[in-house]
């Protein structure tokens, strides 16, 4: 069965059940088929839309009581079909195809034993549409973890790499593990595929199949499922860290580690062995990251605020080491850049997520005076609002500490008499309130919206500045300019100006040292020397991001 006709068969089954409603006789036999119309009509719609949620399967695998009363006669037709399935191919109910690792159909109550007789101990299923065995209500200590694909489908990018981690923490703790879909055909059998595709790189697709087949002679993939296998198998750019390093730095966000803790390793620790470390003041961020680096570490995860996520990046910066990030600063602008305002909302969530989809993007680093930039450096009002907003401003006020911070550096207007070069040209003579070099930056840094939002793997910095004004108020409008360069990625060039670069040197006219800001942490020099290392950092990003 071709997986695009799926849809136009249940769209045609559900006309068809409405047209034998429509002319039925009485309502005794009209309701029935109009419920298979609208149990028909939905599947038809997920098919469509490739959207497998419509079944509202839990992570324990149960399927809503409403979903399964409302697509009866769906699951009525497909649980027939499937029983006639396994009676035809008089199969038994798994079979092992490698060391540990099963393939098999769904399972029953009666399945149990046999599981514990064959020491069959975690449980991968794949299937949207069935509801998995309560194991809680068994006495089987049983890992389980569901991935709903609809039947005939492949997975995504995200489920497979999701599956891959599962798998792979399962069988490094010395679980044998079964996956399994309705009939143990296709589903689970692109998800055992995959997972010998990425233990043994040398061996082809049709190899891997044809060692699963001589197992199960009835496991096959349609077109669809063998173009997205054959597609992982050249491309898989997926990591598979066999150790993950968490680095947290435990004051951050007036100490939101201490909270979430629990919930980050619950996210966690089905996917990886974790490594936990904290930062003290005796012990920094890059400290830690550069024992990972020494013992070897494939990924590792900076946990703070965006000082303390620059820290662990400088280390990272052009090694083979992957980066991932969760936030728990006060504000959290690199979370922001990547998840855009969704990080507000539950940015714990999404960045253990983005962690287990393990999407990896090589991007920009900048480097102000030897020092890891993600974010941007910053001289007059960022700065001036960063040194105002404190750690006991931030503890008491949140972000307000930071607009409280921005409305007095704009209401003092200081001017800032500069010495720039740009690109290793010669320096020139400056005036300005405000002068950004960014990497990347979110809406939310307001400042550094001279053309839109900079871009952290376009290979250049974004520097904005703001002209000079005659009073503070008048900041008012250099401020509504930038946000509607934010919003438009339109350069008004009224009062502010924009430019791309490759490198900045900044100095005071009169030589004294000043200060400056980097990913919010404070610093002061007699020059300030900003550059640009393009595709220096492996980082985990959202899988929904397109940079």
């Amino acid at each position: 069965m071709h997986a695009r006709h799926i849809p136009l068969y249940y769209l045609v089954g559900a006309l068809l059940t409405l047209f034998a409603a429509i002319l039925a006789p009485s309502w005794w036999v009209k309701a029935p088929l109009l419920w298979t119309f609208a149990a028909l009509t939905m599947v038809s719609a997920a098919y469509w839309l490739d959207m497998a949620g419509l079944f509202r399967k839990r992570q324990g695998g149960s399927i809503p009581w409403y979903i399964r009363w409302l697509l009866v006669p769906f699951l009525l037709g497909v649980s027939f079909y499937n029983w006639l399935a396994r009676q035809r191919d008089n199969l038994p109910a798994w079979h092992q195809v490698a060391d540990g690792l099963y393939v098999g159909r769904r399972l029953f109550a009666s399945d149990i034993e046999a599981l514990r007789e064959q020491g069959i101990s975690a449980i991968l299923d794949v299937t949207a549409e069935f509801d998995a065995l309560d194991w809680s209500s068994t006495d089987a200590d049983i890992a389980y973890l569901n991935i709903p694909v609809l039947d005939h489908k492949a997975p995504s990018d995200r489920q497979i790499h999701e599956a891959m981690q599962w798998l792979q923490h399962q069988r490094r703790d010395g679980r044998k593990v079964l996956v399994h879909c309705a009939l143990g055909r296709g589903r689970s059998v692109f998800m055992v595929a995959a997972y010998l595709l990425l233990r043994t790189p040398k061996r082809s697709v049709d190899e891997v199949m044809a060692l699963i087949q001589n197992a199960r002679n009835v496991a096959r993939l349609n077109s669809l499922q063998r173009r997205q296998l054959e597609q992982f198998a050249q491309q898989h750019p997926m990591l598979l860290a066999k150790t993950i390093w968490l680095i947290a730095n435990p004051v951050a966000g007036g100490g939101k580690w201490r909270d979430e803790e629990p919930a980050i390793r619950d996210y966690l620790a089905p996917y990886f062995e974790l490594c936990v470390h904290e930062t003290s003041p005796e012990v920094s961020a890059t400290t830690l990251a550069q024992k990972a680096l020494d013992e070897g570490a494939e990924l590792v995860v900076a946990i703070g605020g965006d000082g303390t996520l620059a820290e662990v990046a400088g280390v990272l910066r052009g090694t083979e080491a992957t980066m991932a990030l969760i936030p728990l600063g006060t504000a959290n602008a690199i979370s922001q850049t990547l998840w855009g305002m969704s990080a507000k909302v539950n940015p714990i969530q999404l960045a253990c997520e983005t962690i287990i989809e393990g999407v990896q993007h090589e991007v920009d680093v900048g480097v102000v005076n030897g020092t890891a930039m993600l974010q941007c450096m910053a001289v007059g009002f960022q700065q001036q609002m960063i040194e105002r907003a404190d750690r006991a401003a931030k503890n008491r006020l949140g972000q307000l500490a930071y607009l409280r911070g921005l409305w007095q550096a704009c209401s003092d207007n200081e001017r800032l008499e500069l010495e720039v070069a740009i690109d290793d040209g010669s320096f020139e003579q400056w005036q300005t309130n405000s002068l950004i070099v960014a990497n990347a930056a979110p809406l939310t840094t307001l400042l550094a919206q001279g053309r839109g939002n900079p871009m952290m793997d376009d290979g250049k910095l974004d520097m904005t500045w703001i002209k000079p004004q005659a009073s503070g108020e008048q900041h008012v409008f250099s401020l509504i300019e930038l946000m509607y360069s934010g919003l438009t990625e339109e350069s008004l060039d009224l009062n502010v100006g924009h430019q791309h670069v490759q490198s900045v040197r900044l100095r005071r006219t009169d030589n004294t040292t000043f200060g400056y800001v980097v990913d919010g942490e404070t610093y002061r020099a007699d020059e300030v020397k900003v550059s640009i290392d393009a595709g220096a950092l492996k980082l985990l990003i959202p899988a929904r991001v397109e940079y």
